[in-house]
């Protein structure tokens, strides 16, 4: 075989090589997408499904971490499930109802530039965008978990979410079944007057400034 020969015979297997190594990575990135629209689907029977990335609580777990977190509202459960931005450090997760003792929603001041992505203004800097959970795990020990919203496309629109999914909790009975204390705590609206009359005495002794009193009394008289 001569050199000309040689030549176009070592060119054709590097073409032949490469042209498999481009399958292969296509066959792979394919494959890599399918997996990721399987994690994103609903559960089976899931009456909604959200989005959040976790901020804290869980004890394996002490930092927060980028990456979507599907919740799952089933008809007994919220039912946590990775997706292919969690799969490799996080894990699935099941949260019966009736191992719940709250669920709340909690503030964000959100930063400068999330402020002008989402249009938004300096007078709404705190969304309302973090779900909090506290409940008695498997072991029966007390635990709280934190997740953020991600469902959406601003900052504002995610917040809007979080009070969408209470209204879904709400409409199917689960707020309900969402124990407060393990004693059976007073609902919230009967407790807010007390919780006004020591706001009051805690303005009275100095304690509070004006402006954190008025703020601290209309997020209470906003749950009656």
């Amino acid at each position: 075989m001569g050199f000309m020969d040689k030549l176009k015979e070592s060119a054709g297997q590097a073409k032949d090589s490469m042209k498999k190594g481009f399958g292969d990575a296509a066959a792979q990135i394919k494959a890599n997408n399918e997996e990721a629209k399987e994690l994103k689907k609903p559960l089976e029977g899931a009456i909604e499904r959200y989005e959040f990335t976790y901020v804290g609580g869980l004890p394996d777990i002490p930092k927060a971490k980028a990456g979507a977190w599907g919740m799952n509202i089933m008809p007994d459960m919220f039912a946590f499930r990775v997706t292919n931005t969690t799969k490799d450090w996080l894990y699935d997760l099941d949260i019966p109802y009736d191992d719940i003792t709250d669920i709340r929603i909690e503030k964000r001041t959100i930063s400068t530039t999330e402020m002008f992505l989402g249009a938004g203004n300096d007078a709404n800097q705190q969304q309302e965008n973090v779900i909090v959970l506290e409940y008695n795990d498997k072991d029966g020990k007390k635990a709280t978990l934190r997740v953020e919203m991600l469902t959406g496309v601003t900052i504002y629109n995610q917040a809007a979410k979080c009070k969408e999914l209470m209204d879904v909790l709400r409409r199917n009975d689960i707020l309900d079944r969402i124990k407060k204390s393990e004693g059976g705590a007073k609902p919230v609206a009967d407790d807010i007057p007390a919780q006004l009359e020591k706001l009051a005495k805690l303005k009275e002794a100095g304690i509070l400034t004006e402006e954190e009193f008025n703020a601290k009394k209309a997020d209470l008289l906003a749950k009656m």
